[in-house]
């Protein structure tokens, strides 16, 4: 979610915290030396950045105030882990300053909303899936991608209204409670596009995906 720019320090002041210190442990944890190994992850990452930066653009724009577009984000950390994921976001918020430029203050914000809160649902949902007493491909490449992605646009939906409840202005926080509907209508097609894009790379490319394993979701002693 995307918020036009809020000139008190209050409202803003705490995101650029949060994004500062989980940005320096996404930094700090990430398997960057696994990354550097192979070329193919390599292309992956940039590819992921560029084109989650371009796709970003896609918003919907609600009376100039907020707006809201697409996230992705349980494909991410699907592919590349929740760490290298919440990276490859914040990497993807800087290529969108290309064609928005917003106020840093702001930026921080849209960090915390849009890459930071979706990742984080979506690794407990992986470590849910994880924690399943049976491996299953369908619960993997579904429960995750299908069913994680809707989680994720509640997660950031309920985020931004407690944060604005919290912190921002009262015409805000009208703004914002009168539209939550709009990310319930969200939540399909979120769950769809992360459902079809992870089936796919989990049949065709299993490589690329860092939190699959076809040894637990294949393997018959496994299940």
């Amino acid at each position: 979610m995307v918020f036009a720019s809020v000139s008190s320090p209050l409202f803003w002041l705490p995101a650029v915290v949060i994004s500062v210190v989980a940005l320096g442990w996404a930094v700090a944890v990430a398997p960057w030396r696994q990354l550097l190994a192979k070329s193919y992850r390599q292309h992956a990452f940039w590819a992921a950045v560029l084109g989650l930066g371009l796709f970003w653009q896609l918003k919907v724009d609600i009376m100039q105030v907020m707006g809201l577009h697409p996230l992705l984000m349980m494909s991410v950390v699907m592919i590349f882990g929740c760490a290298l994921g919440i990276c490859v976001g914040a990497l993807a918020l800087l290529v969108g300053m290309l064609f928005h430029s917003e106020p840093w203050s702001m930026l921080a914000l849209q960090f915390c909303l849009d890459v930071l809160v979706p990742g984080l649902v979506a690794a407990g949902v992986l470590n849910l899936i994880e924690r399943l007493p049976f491996r299953n491909l369908f619960v993997y490449m579904l429960g995750g991608g299908f069913f994680g992605g809707m989680l994720t646009v509640q997660g950031m939906a309920a985020a931004s209204w407690f944060y604005v409840w919290l912190l921002g202005p009262e015409p805000l926080l009208v703004i914002v409670s009168d539209h939550y509907y709009l990310t319930l209508l969200m939540m399909f097609p979120e769950g769809f596009m992360n459902g079809a894009l992870m089936s796919t790379l989990t049949v065709l490319a299993p490589d690329l995906v860092k939190t699959y394993d076809d040894h637990q979701y294949l393997d018959d002693d496994h299940r």
